[in-house]
């Protein structure tokens, strides 16, 4: 059975989530030296696996922008992109 997280823990993923996607510095020292990122000297297997999970919904979110602004700016086949020629 999968174990139950605690509201502190989601609150923090989801804090992690949200620096990760609106700082590109912050998600970049994430990815290269998590450590530093979240300001400890060791990571945890627990950490480790936050950081991925972080990471790859960071990843997804992104997908998912970038899929719905290719959508909104081809909608009705027409032009994509603002500066059509």
């Amino acid at each position: 059975m999968p174990e139950k997280k605690s509201r502190s823990y989601l609150k923090r993923q989801k804090e992690l989530i949200l620096q990760a996607l609106t700082d590109p510095k912050f998600r970049k020292l994430l990815q290269e030296n998590p450590k530093e990122a979240l300001g400890v000297k060791r990571l945890t297997s627990d950490m480790k696996k936050e950081v991925q999970l972080v990471l790859a919904a960071v990843k997804g979110i992104n997908s998912q922008i970038s899929a719905l602004a290719d959508e909104l700016l081809c909608a009705n086949g027409g032009g994509c992109g603002i500066a059509a020629g």
